[in-house]
């Protein structure tokens, strides 16, 4: 007797199960009696077993979500639905909108929300199941999608995206062929799923919907002739799958309703056209950015008039677009970024069509290369957000612009546009929620008393000019989130009215401006009482509140003054703070570590500051960053590193820290391209470095140029994230602890100008991470330790790291060691200090030759000098014997004789 196939044998199986269910049903009789009341409100009891059974699988549930999962109508649980003429369970919808993709970035109100656990296989006995969601949730165990979903051939929606599978996706999902909805995008940043054959595609005749974006399709051969076996396919989603080839044409397609199609992040390295996608005449919305796609733009675009969102940007286009869009009335969003059109942007605008001027709503064309002067602004009536920033605009901004009504986002900023911003420019701005004018010379002029049409979020004014003073019309912002007025001109005092106006702001940077005097010492009610905009505000925390929402605050190189501001103290949510080069003087207050708990940078180098370090700041364990130098702090450094929890892991976890530079750059990269206003200046390796985002994986240490005396503590050695540590132009003296070699992750060392003795810690080779080290100008001595990594720094000046200590012996210095012979010394050292040992040898005798030569020819030829010269030779002959003769007798006389 034959076996039985396994795949026989399972759908024999659930077959039995669905005809047990049916037996299981109570008779129902036909009439015109509601289902509720055909099944008095309860469920069939082996298809609450099986929920039961799924349950049993969730290992986790900290929002509770299956808390209602109890008592005899599964119907009512949370999740559950059921058909209302059959009683069966035909929905289970457990998804988790709360997903984040970035797992180090979670907050605790985000991580509670998903369900963890595993898919229990118990789902097969809910055979009229027709709707499948678990999205979301953390379900997928690392593991691939479990083959027996394949099996529930009932489902018409299937949703298994964001749930940390990985592995190969099972072909089982073909059978489904009643899908019309499939989601298993796998958008998270530790799965990895991979499929080699996606040829099970073409059995899901009714799929209507298809995500498989983030899945890898990099060997997958024929995706686009499996596809275009769909023919009811409206949406297909494969973005970032490692596609990378291009299919020219499929002579004939059945893609006749597809709709939205989005290639996004996948590597084509092909030309623009010809491509299969052009001859799909019904898409409304194509999105093929970041596909290393090359050439002009096709002429085939004209083609698509049912176009609604093109976007193609970030890629290698080159060239005007084609006049042949013109027959794109339904044109919404023109996406074509970082590509080199070039040309003037008069032109530009003109081939967009001018039937879809009333439907335009967004046309981002930063870094296009483009030219020209903005001579005036089309009769977009429709457009929300309008982005061209970096390119080579010049002249004035046109006042029509004033007349765009539902213009939400105006970023023109990073061009050479000049003139003055008016009223007039802001006149029609209701709906203006975010501006960039920053890297222009722009001059923003408006009356004092000009209260604006609109509230911001988000303001880029860098360097363009703002002042004198802050202006008065942001006191009326107090949505913003994120204002930015670096180098913009500014002088004179921060008026009260600020800190409560931006009480809730993420990140404020008045950076590199001329701002005097100091900060409010008083209370966040006394600076209510000084804001005549107050009472008006909806984003002004209760009274009951002191606390400020302020993320990041940098005031970095201005002329502010006075003590370390009390204001501070209402920063309980500040993430960073920079204050440096500033005019702050007195000691460093101690509530710093209670009233900022959550800070990660602090940086206050070049100020005035002096007094003790205090062991308080050892508490703030969220700190990452810690940058006192060039200051006046005295006594010795805190011995409590270890307190300091971020510097002592290696782990790039941010905990719950909100990291506004994060939001920042998220928002920018994607949406606007601005990256000249999401940067920390820091100084690290001598030199001042730009970071964005990723300011906050660094860990540093810089006391430097202070007066800080007595030891490095030992606990230093703690700190195994560090990266830079400069204690450098101090009066340290002691050891340099040997533990410092457990730093595995230090790039930069400066231990220089200080007092320190003793020999160098043979554990600093072992730093295989380190870049940059100095410990010149202290009172070291003994060997210098070898090593592969010490070996490579500073190859152009080795001695540059050691110079000022002359107890220090070895390479690189010229100076040896005791007991060090040739076999110890470098090979090529040796080599040369023997070249130069033979060279003087060989003068030598050279020298002696040619002088022995000169005296013999010179008696052989010359009579009178060989007389002269025998005479000399008998006379001291004579006189040597003589003396001989006398010292001889003396020395062996007899006793008594004279």
């Amino acid at each position: 007797m034959a076996a039985t196939p396994p795949s026989s044998f399972h759908g024999a199986a659930i077959t039995a199960m669905c005809l047990l269910l049916f037996f299981l049903v109570p008779t129902v009789t036909v009439s015109p009696v509601s289902g509720a009341e055909t099944f008095n409100g309860s469920c069939i009891a082996a298809e609450r077993g099986t929920l039961l059974s799924f349950k049993a699988g969730v290992t986790s549930d900290p929002s509770r979500l299956l808390k209602s999962w109890r008592g005899e109508d599964c119907c009512k649980w949370y999740g559950a639905s059921c058909s209302s003429r059959t009683g069966h369970v035909v929905k289970l919808d457990l998804r988790n909108d709360f997903f984040v993709e970035d797992f180090d970035g979670l907050h605790d109100d985000q991580a509670v929300h998903w369900l963890r656990g595993q898919i229990s296989s118990s789902l097969l006995s809910l055979c009229h199941l027709k709707h499948l969601d678990l999205s979301g949730n953390i379900l997928g165990g690392n593991m691939s999608i479990p083959e027996f979903i394949g099996s529930l051939k009932s489902l018409t929606y299937l949703d298994l995206s964001n749930m940390n599978f990985s592995g190969r996706v099972p072909p089982q999902l073909g059978n489904l062929t009643k899908l019309a909805y499939l989601d298993i995008n796998n958008d998270i940043l530790d799965a990895y799923a991979f499929s080699s054959d996606v040829s099970w595609l073409a059995s899901l005749h009714s799929l209507e919907y298809l995500d498989m974006s983030y899945v890898n399709l990099s060997v997958a051969v024929g995706w686009v002739h499996a596809v275009n076996k769909l023919p009811n396919l409206r949406g297909l989603y494969l973005i970032n799958c490692g596609l990378n080839s291009s299919i020219p044409s499929l002579g004939h397609h059945n893609l006749t309703v597809l709709e939205e199609l989005r290639l996004s992040h996948n590597p084509f390295n092909s030309p623009t056209a010809p491509n299969w996608y052009w001859d799909v005449t019904s898409l409304k919305v194509l999105d093929i950015e970041k596909c290393e796609l090359s050439g002009p733009f096709p002429d085939e675009l004209g083609n698509l008039t049912m176009f609604e969102a093109l976007d193609m940007g970030w890629n290698s286009i080159e060239g005007m677009i084609p006049a042949t869009l013109k027959n794109l009335c339904r044109l919404q969003a023109v996406y074509l970024a970082e590509n080199n059109i070039g040309g003037d942007v008069t032109d530009l605008i003109e081939r967009l069509p001018n039937c879809s001027w009333n439907s335009l709503q967004e046309l981002i064309l930063f870094e296009t290369n483009i030219t020209g002067t903005l001579k005036s602004v089309p009769n977009l009536t429709a457009l929300s957000t309008l982005f061209l920033m970096k390119n080579h605009l010049s002249g004035s901004v046109p006042v029509e612009i004033g007349t765009l009504n539902y213009l939400a986002e105006l970023h023109i900023g990073n061009n050479n546009f000049s003139g003055v911003i008016s009223e007039t420019h802001f006149s029609g701005l209701a709906n203006l929620k975010s501006i960039d004018f920053s890297q222009t010379y722009l001059e923003v002029k408006v009356d004092s008393d000009w209260e604006p049409p609109f509230n911001l979020d988000r303001a880029f004014l860098s360097s363009c000019h703002l002042g004198p003073q802050i202006p008065n019309w942001l006191q009326w912002q107090k949505s913003i989130s994120y204002l930015v007025m670096s180098d913009a001109g500014l002088i004179g005092k921060i008026p009260d009215w600020f800190w409560t106006t931006f009480s809730n702001a993420w990140l404020l940077d008045l950076s590199y401006n001329q701002i005097s005097g100091g900060l409010p010492g008083c209370g966040k009610e006394e600076l209510k009482q000084n804001n005549p905009s107050s009472s008006n505000s909806s984003r002004i925390n209760s009274a009951n509140s002191s606390s400020l929402g302020i993320r990041a605050l940098l005031l970095r190189n201005n002329s502010l003054s006075g003590g370390f501001p009390l204001l501070l103290k209402q920063f309980q949510n500040l993430v960073f703070l920079d204050l440096s080069q500033n005019r702050f003087s007195r000691k460093l207050p101690t509530w710093i570590s209670e009233s900022m708990q959550r800070l990660l940078m602090l940086q206050l180098r070049s100020n005035n500051l002096s007094g003790h370090i205090p062991i308080e700041i050892t508490c703030i364990f969220s700190l990452r960053i810690l940058d006192l130098a060039n200051n006046s702090f005295s006594g010795v450094m805190p011995r409590s590193l270890e307190n300091l929890k971020a510097l002592t892991t290696t782990v790039v976890a941010l905990d719950t820290i909100d990291n506004p530079f994060q939001e920042l750059y998220e928002y920018t990269s994607t949406a606007s391209g601005q990256s000249n206003n999401d940067s920390l200046s820091l100084v690290i390796k001598g030199q001042v470095l730009e970071y964005g985002k990723n300011a906050i994986y660094l860990k540093s240490i810089d006391l430097s140029c202070n007066r800080l005396a007595g030891q490095i503590p030992e606990e230093l050695g703690s700190l195994l994230g560090l990266i830079n540590l400069n204690l450098s132009s101090n009066f340290l003296s002691g050891n340099i602890p040997y533990k410092i070699g457990n730093l595995q992750l230090l790039e930069s060392l400066d231990l220089s100008n200080n007092l320190l003795f003793g020999e160098i810690p043979q554990g600093l080779s072992d730093l295989t991470s380190l870049s940059c080290l100095n410990l010149s100008y202290n009172n070291l001595s003994g060997r210098i330790p070898s090593g592969h990594q010490l070996d490579t720094l500073k190859t152009d000046d080795p001695t540059s790291m050691y110079i000022g200590n002359p107890g220090l012996c070895g390479h690189p210095l010229p100076k040896a060691c005791p007991g060090d012979n040739p076999a110890q010394e470098d090979p090529a050292r040796w080599h040369e200090d023997d070249s130069t040992q033979m060279d003087f040898h060989l003068g030598l005798t050279v020298g002696f030759l040619a002088g022995l030569w000169i005296i013999f020819c010179g008696l052989f030829f010359k009579k009178t000098w060989r007389y002269a010269y025998f005479s000399l030779c008998d006379k001291l002959y004579d006189k040597v014997h003589v003396f001989f003769v006398v010292t001889w007798k003396q020395w062996f006389r007899k006793p008594g004789t004279n």
